[in-house]
């Protein structure tokens, strides 16, 4: 009778343990795609990011559109607020789209709402050279 009842109260206390445990996660709010122009009127650059709250350590997609015809396109992200070396973003161009896109990720640290440096480096068809560089947010979420 002893082990029965010790039975019961085990199995309850299992139960009880698993549901507790259970993920509480609320449905993530949609963020539209994380936005910015560079450059002067005749060299305008549109970077986009997706998902925009910028997750760390989930894949990242940057597209870039440009005015001028581009031959090349580089770029590296680096840590403002912290340092987490340097990583280097390789761009495809998609014709269909006429966008230069780069997937990459975004490691984590102890900064919730890290800093990061997005420094471009551009080549049009003439070959010359523009640098251009803008910070973005990522976030733990």
């Amino acid at each position: 009778m002893l082990m029965r009842c010790f039975s019961v109260v085990a199995i309850l206390l299992f139960v009880v343990g698993i549901c507790g445990c259970e993920d509480k996660k609320e449905p993530a709010a949609e963020v539209a795609d994380w936005q910015t122009a560079l450059g002067d009127l005749q060299h305008s650059i549109q970077l986009s990011i997706s998902p925009g709250q910028i997750p760390v350590e989930r894949l990242l997609r940057l597209q870039l559109r440009s005015e001028q015809p581009l031959q090349k396109v580089s770029a590296e992200m680096t840590g403002v607020s912290m340092y987490m070396g340097r990583i280097p973003l390789r761009f495809t161009f998609d014709a269909a789209t006429g966008l230069w896109v780069s997937d990459f990720m975004l490691g984590a640290c102890s900064d919730p709402q890290m800093i990061w440096q997005l420094k471009l480096q551009l080549t049009d068809s003439s070959g010359n050279v523009r640098q251009l560089s803008t910070e973005v947010q990522s976030s733990w979420r």
